[in-house]
């Protein structure tokens, strides 16, 4: 788990904020197709990275929303803090999360589940459960099987597998409201996306 960490820690995270640049005003038709109609007031992004999903939600569920980011590298913090006053981000990471239960209406990552070992994906999912009030989205890359991808240099960093499996097998009762998949649409890279309700 620390050794995860670590990595997105130090200046390979920081490569990797300087690598994925988006333009988040792409983002908010995608986000407004995921979440249309729904009573969200509050979001939270685990490993926001920049910020772009942040500021992107800002404008789809208004100047009045709680929206916050989680992660766990300086560089990436500052950069997503720099890019918009209206959003809140912290230092944190996904297996201990600074909040109270259900906290959060929404709960999210985009491309962080991915990058978590099969053995700490429990405790990450545990903890996003936990402080999400009623919705989970996980905008991730899909595969039936667990599958192993070399990932810069890193021969366990990424993974692709059946996240809405694995949430489900701790929580039965998770309904899969919406679903998904992202090819090349705003800067995603053919990601699926799986949308839960508690």
């Amino acid at each position: 788990m620390r050794d995860q960490l670590k990595v997105w820690e130090s200046d390979f995270g920081v490569a990797y904020t300087d690598r994925n640049q988006a333009d988040w005003r792409a983002r908010v038709p995608v986000f407004q197709e995921i979440l249309a109609g729904l009573p969200i007031a509050s979001a939270l992004e685990i490993g926001c990275n920049r910020g772009h999903n942040l500021v992107a939600l800002t404008e789809v569920l208004g100047p009045e929303a709680d929206v916050v980011g989680i992660e766990p590298n300086q560089y990436a913090r500052e950069t997503a803090r720099a890019s918009s006053a209206k959003i809140g981000v912290l230092r944190g990471h996904a297996y201990d999360l600074p909040f109270r239960d259900n906290r959060f209406d929404l709960t999210f990552t985009a491309g962080v589940l991915i990058h978590i070992p099969l053995a700490d994906l429990p405790v990450a999912l545990r903890e996003i459960h936990r402080v999400s009030r009623r919705y989970i989205l996980a905008v991730e890359y899909f595969a039936e099987e667990e599958t192993v991808i070399p990932y810069h240099g890193h021969a366990q960093l990424l993974w692709k597998r059946d996240f809405p499996a694995h949430y489900r097998a701790l929580w039965p009762d998770l309904k899969i409201l919406r679903t998904g998949y992202l090819e090349n649409v705003a800067d995603f890279d053919r990601q699926h996306w799986w949308l839960l309700e508690k």
